[in-house]
């Protein structure tokens, strides 16, 4: 009859553990390993990551950029050698309701001058005192032409303060103070002259101008 010996008591569950200790250990070297390959083996089928996610700007070629700085030069030169077109636009039409004030005239008509009674005719009379008394005096009047028309006639104004004439001679009364020329002392060359004189009541105030107002006509 065999006999079978017994084994050593305990000799069989530690190198069980330590089988089942190896498997565990060559396990979580395994997921280690692949955790790897499949991070940094950088396989064929996996993309890469883009370090910035965003729009791509593109640089312009430098033949992009020679044709813009062509094309600004042009249109430059263009502007500045048409300074006149712009300065020579048509201006608006003035509105019709505004009135446009007109520059006055740079040579305005003279006004004409006003012709007397008798163009190109004057005269003077003048006093000259030839007798005084308390209360009246005697005058001498001389009437000249002064102009250069011959004269028709002439009248003088004796309308004087403080005097009252009621003698004349050489001179007709046409009232209101005023005297006037006789037919034949009337008609007078330019220079010559015509005497005449009054009588005449005064103040005691009066004094004698050298000479009164005188009209002439042709």
């Amino acid at each position: 009859m065999h006999r079978t010996e017994p084994e050593p008591p305990g000799g069989g569950r530690l190198h069980g553990r330590l089988l089942q200790i190896l498997g565990a250990v060559s396990g979580v070297v395994a997921l280690i390993a692949m955790w790897q390959l499949g991070v940094f083996g950088g396989g064929s089928d996996r993309e890469p990551v883009s370090a910035v996610d965003g729009a791509t700007t593109e640089w312009p070629s430098a033949a992009a950029e020679s044709s813009s700085a062509t094309t600004a030069a042009e249109t430059t030169a263009a502007a500045s050698a048409t300074p006149s077109e712009s300065a020579s636009a048509t201006p608006s039409p003035t509105p019709s309701g505004t009135a446009s004030t007109e520059a006055p005239s740079s040579d305005p008509e003279e006004p004409e001058a006003e012709e007397g009674p008798a163009d190109g005719a004057a005269c003077v009379a003048n006093l000259s005192l030839r007798n005084d008394w308390d209360d009246s005096i005697e005058v001498t009047v001389e009437v000249v032409n002064t102009g250069e028309e011959r004269l028709e006639y002439w009248e003088i104004d004796l309308d004087l303060r403080d005097m009252d004439v009621y003698h004349h001679w050489n001179m007709t009364d046409i009232g209101h103070d005023r005297f006037a020329s006789e037919d034949w002392n009337g008609r007078l060359d330019p220079g010559e002259d015509a005497v005449a004189g009054f009588q005449a009541e005064i103040d005691d105030h009066f004094e004698l101008p050298d000479s009164v107002p005188c009209t002439a006509g042709e």
